[in-house]
Formats: structure tokens, C-alpha cells, sequence
């Protein structure tokens, strides 16, 4: 019997408080704003942490948490 393969998807829990990081360390610096800030946090986070994922194998399917006092309804 040959090596199975087994699928794997990433979770990504606490994204509501990485985006409270971005958003504050973007204001800080005092570079960004409005809708901006949807399109860099989005690449910060491909950048540091789908990007490593993806070197050995591909995207993988992931999904991000958020807590729930912090969806939009």
C-alpha cells in the first residue's frame, strides 16, 4: 500500500483582532484609509501567512474566524 495524501485546510482563528492590528498600525503610520484599508489588510495577510502556506503545495482551502460581537450584520 503506497503513501495516502490527506487534504488539509487551514483555520485561521482570531482574524477580527489581526484586522484591529492592521487597521491601528495603518492609522499610525498614518498612510491609509476608507476602503484602502480592506485591500491592504488583504495583502498583508496573503503576503505573511497564505503565501507560506502555498510555497510547498498550492493554496490550500482556508477559512477565517472572527468572533461573533465583531460581524457586520
Amino acid at each position: 500500500m503506497g503513501p495516502c495524501t490527506v487534504p488539509v485546510i487551514a483555520v485561521f482563528t482570531k482574524y477580527d483582532q489581526f484586522k484591529r492590528d492592521v487597521e491601528m498600525r495603518l492609522e499610525d503610520e498614518e498612510c491609509i484609509e476608507g476602503t484602502q484599508l480592506d485591500v491592504e489588510m488583504e495583502r498583508i495577510f496573503r503576503k505573511h501567512y497564505l503565501n507560506r502556506l502555498t510555497e510547498a503545495t498550492g493554496t490550500p482551502p482556508y477559512i477565517r474566524l472572527e468572533s461573533e460581537a465583531c460581524v457586520n450584520l
